[in-house]
């Protein structure tokens, strides 16, 4: 892994163990001093990666809290440091009910249910399981009782969408989303009891809620404890009852890992999907708007609507509540200015609210700013349905974000500046998970080779069939490139950057490859002319044996199952044997050798030199693919287009979480590719170049073009896994 990631996840966890209390950990040392629900839980996910007995005792601490209904509180107060927040026990007065836990200081109202899915992170990643079951077995019928009160209490319809009773329950607070419905609720302050925020000591006012915001937080809250936290009493009385999409998608993603826990303990599963298969199902009808074309939040006063675009209505993809078509369409919403498209470049994926707003405010708390676990949760949600290029800028922003500006509570989605408290404890957890999950792949894939059910198999030319083309030699390229054309518009996903191999295998279009690639044994290369046109052969040849070879040698996780794949995986070209390793190295790159590797392709085969392209391009890397997640995405190019393609191609590497500029730290992380090919951009300084004519980023090039005379470059873990299709 790259140093730079050794040296902030070392950072993270000084954070961590900074906040640790004991028996908890405070999401930061001023402003909030408690323990808070959701943030114990992202903090434990984090922990899980590398101190499993905390891990567990923030969950822990957390559930010892929980009320006899099965709420699980906001805040947990911690009674040696009370008097540096608001509002704290003593104006919630949850004593007034006969639920609320005895010996134990809490808020009256819950939060995102993240809990399940922390406990689920944990027995993942423990070094040893079995020694995890014994918590499994006690915090799981707790874990159940806190969905219970939520459907019970919650979803008063029983249709699988729970409600929210103050905006504070759904973790975002002052969202726009809450202004239609906040506004309405008429408050006489002086008919309010007295209040003092501390908030603003700690955080400048205009990153906060407003005032107003505050009265009505204080009116919701002084109904909660006159009803004496009677759910009955509030629901009939509350002017605040929203079924949310965020809430309940992250309790449909929790309802999965109580599923999954209750398999682990041999639990029944029979209420636990009962409850996560009615919400996915309401939340995939009910709160899709097809006018608006996207998730929105029910207002249950009204039954109406609350539309308003926030990062709140793609979490559906997280609690994987989205069909395939919302999904598409959700992308394409996610990834437009609104919410900083790809290689957009002033600014940071994914910002709170739609930025085209009026009232968009970068810096304003949940009206704008970026916030890791909410893009934490995008990203696996945006893998969940494939689109890794969002994921991987996502992912990318999420590691950047953190260290050129410091671990705090939200961040600026234009310049990154960080706003809110520092030291904060969930941005350095999610931090540890996301440099684990996604770099830290070397020590769990070193022994890849011998983990992998090896495919001995031994060299093949692939397009030996008897079955032959009809066209003429003369058409055959053109015929060839209009199938494989084919074969990209049905089972390419060139936005998601997979391909679904078991389809293709056996459709119409895969057999006519084959057919078409058998006249290949009779065709002149000799018959392609111009630098384009040679280019677009080749590179489209290439990608789709690769498609080939892993159909044909029964290729499941990766490439590397087959040692030797690149050299063994042949076709027969004018009477000339051409693996994949020769049309790289000796066709594209013009017969250079390859990394550690002495000797180029043609050293004892000058005759194949005479179909090389005309000119080394380094853009191919960026357009050859490897059947791998760290290579380039599969597509087709045009010869009249490919200049555009390839520069196309370029820009999405370049912009992608293979490539990462840390100013303030004179490092460069880049993929492995340019470690094996750095010749091909020129060494170090064509690198940088190449990488200054493609970011999106202004800051990354104003740094790059300075040539900083101490400019290190780290390389990155190369991902060899499969780009199958829903994999």
């Amino acid at each position: 892994m790259a140093r730079i990631f050794d040296q902030y996840t070392a950072k993270a966890r000084q954070i961590l163990a900074g906040n640790w209390t004991g028996s908890y950990t405070r999401p930061s040392p001023a402003l909030y001093p408690h323990q808070w629900n959701w943030d114990s839980g992202f903090i434990a996910i984090g922990k899980a990666h590398y101190d499993t007995e905390t891990a567990i005792s923030e969950i822990e601490s957390l559930f010892q809290a929980q009320w006899a209904n099965g709420m699980v509180p906001q805040i947990v107060f911690n009674p040696d440091v009370l008097g540096h927040y608001f509002p704290e026990p003593e104006f919630w007065q949850t004593e007034r009910s006969p639920d609320a836990p005895e010996g134990k200081l809490t808020s009256g109202i819950t939060m995102p249910p993240v809990q399940a899915i922390a406990v689920e992170h944990i027995y993942e990643h423990a070094d040893d399981r079995k020694k995890v079951l014994p918590f499994l077995e006690q915090i799981y019928p707790k874990l159940l009782s806190s969905h219970d009160y939520l459907y019970r209490e919650r979803d008063p319809g029983e249709e699988g969408l729970v409600y929210i009773r103050h905006p504070w329950e759904s973790g975002i607070d002052n969202s726009p989303t809450w202004d239609g419905p906040l506004k309405a609720i008429s408050v006489n302050r002086a008919a309010l009891p007295p209040y003092t925020r501390r908030d603003t000591e700690h955080v400048a006012a205009e990153m906060r809620p407003g005032d107003d915001d505050y009265d009505r937080y204080v009116y919701l809250v002084d109904l909660f404890r006159n009803s004496n936290y009677n759910e009955t009493l509030i629901r009939e009385n509350c002017p605040f009852l929203i079924q949310d999409p965020l809430f309940n998608a992250i309790l449909c993603r929790a309802g999965e890992s109580i599923i999954r826990i209750a398999g682990i303990l041999n639990e029944s599963t029979d209420r636990p999907k009962m409850w996560m298969e009615r919400t996915r199902e309401a939340i995939g009808t009910k709160l899709w708007c097809p006018d608006k074309k996207n998730f929105h939040a029910i207002d249950m006063l009204t039954g109406r609507f609350i539309y308003v675009d926030t990062s709140a209505g793609f979490l559906p993809l997280y609690g994987g509540a989205a069909t395939r078509e919302q999904a598409r369409i959700l992308y394409s919403r996610l990834n437009s200015v609104s919410f900083c498209s790809l290689h957009q470049g002033n600014c940071y994926t994914v910002p709170s609210y739609d930025t085209q707003q009026e009232g968009y405010d970068r810096a304003n708390y949940w009206r704008g700013p970026v916030w890791i676990n909410i893009n934490w949760m995008l990203a696996q949600g945006l893998r969940r349905y494939g689109y890794t290029h969002k994921a991987d800028s996502l992912q990318k922003d999420l590691l950047q974000l953190p260290v050129r500006f410091g671990f705090h509570e939200y961040f600026d989605s234009s310049s990154g500046a960080g706003y809110g408290s520092s030291d904060f404890s969930w941005t350095a957890a999610l931090f540890i998970d996301l440099v684990e999950e996604f770099y830290r792949k070397e020590e769990r894939t070193r022994g890849l080779k011998h983990n992998l059910t090896s495919i001995f198999a031994r060299s093949r030319i692939l397009n030996d069939g008897d079955s032959l083309p009809s066209c003429s030699m003369e058409d055959l390229p053109a015929e060839l490139m209009r199938i494989v054309r084919e074969m990209r518009d049905s089972h390419y996903n060139t936005d998601r950057g997979i391909v679904d191999y078991e389809a293709l295998k056996g459709s119409e279009q895969f057999r006519q490859y084959r057919i078409h690639t058998n006249g290949l044994r009779q065709f002149d290369p000799g018959r392609l002319r111009g630098q384009t046109v040679k280019l677009a052969f080749w590179i489209n040849l290439y990608n789709s044996m690769v498609v080939d070879g892993i159909l044909s040698f029964g290729v499941e996780r990766s490439v590397l199952q087959v040692p030797g794949f690149f050299r063994k995986m042949r076709y027969s070209i004018g009477g000339h044997v051409f693996s994949l390793h020769d049309i790289e190295h000796g066709i594209l790159r013009r017969n250079a050798h390859p990394y550690r590797f002495p000797f180029p392709p043609f050293l004892f085969r000058p005759r194949m030199k005479r179909w090389m392209v005309d000119n080394l391009d380094p853009r191919i890397h960026f357009a050859m693919v490897c059947g791998s997640r760290s290579c380039a995405p599969i597509d087709y190019y045009d010869p009249d287009k490919i200049d555009e393609q390839l520069d196309a191609a370029a820009a999405d590497f370049i912009n992608s979480s293979e490539v990462l500029v840390f100013p303030e730290e004179n490092k460069v992380l880049l993929s492995e590719i340019f470690l094996w090919y750095g010749k091909d951009f020129g060494g170090k300084w064509g690198i940088i170049d190449f990488i200054c004519r493609h970011t999106a980023r202004n800051d990354a090039r104003e740094y790059l073009q300075s040539h900083p005379p101490n400019l290190e470059l780290e390389y990155l873990f190369y991902d060899w896994d499969l780009n199958r299709w829903g994999k």
